[in-house]
């Protein structure tokens, strides 16, 4: 039985209701509410500041909502952590990794992590990093740090993806080719869930 069918072909995949969360006085997200279909990318747009990093850190189960209701893949992203992050795939806003640890080293740490990885360099070379594998990751470009993040999140073959802001900082050309491999993400029959203040 393919867990990918366990899901009615209409139901979302993920499915945020009325979600609210806030930080002492400051309201960070209130009443925000959105599906996202099975193959699809769902843009989550908006400007510095609006709750996007909030919302996507509450739908991956990093954060707890002060109200709503989260699923992903049939999941509550707070109780059943462990069974979501087995299913599902995070670039993280801003995530950095050590200076002096090595493309090949970062992609065998994070396959560790899992119980069925893929194989990390046929990852690599699909995302053009083959030739980067012995290279520091302060050495890399910003791009090339941007591509290695996306294999990070890609090492135990998710069903969802989800990247938070992963063309910050990125020149024209960079920002194109990120937007090339999240279409190629899509076409490998996954869903991904982004967020970008770039229209």
């Amino acid at each position: 039985h393919n867990r990918a069918t366990s899901l009615v072909a209409r139901d979302p995949v993920i499915r945020v209701q009325d979600l609210r969360k806030t930080y002492g006085r400051t309201v960070a997200v209130d009443g925000v509410s959105f599906d996202v279909h099975e193959g699809e990318i769902f843009g989550l747009i908006g400007p510095n500041g609006a709750g996007k990093t909030t919302t996507i850190e509450c739908v991956e189960g990093l954060r707890a909502s002060d109200g709503g209701v989260i699923t992903v893949l049939g999941l509550d992203p707070v109780r059943d952590v462990r069974a979501l992050q087995e299913r599902i795939g995070v670039q993280l806003q801003e995530a950095q990794l050590q200076k002096r640890i090595t493309v090949g080293e970062a992609v065998g740490l994070w396959a560790s992590l899992y119980r069925a990885p893929v194989d990390g360099d046929r990852l690599l070379e699909q995302l053009g990093l083959r030739d980067k594998r012995h290279a520091w990751f302060m050495t890399l470009s910003g791009g090339q740090k941007q591509r290695l993040l996306i294999a990070l999140a890609l090492i135990n073959d998710p069903e969802v993806v989800f990247l938070d802001e992963l063309t910050t900082g990125l020149d024209p050309q960079a920002r194109r080719t990120i937007w090339e491999l999240v279409r190629g993400i899509r076409a490998r029959g996954k869903t991904v869930f982004l967020t970008t203040h770039l229209m």
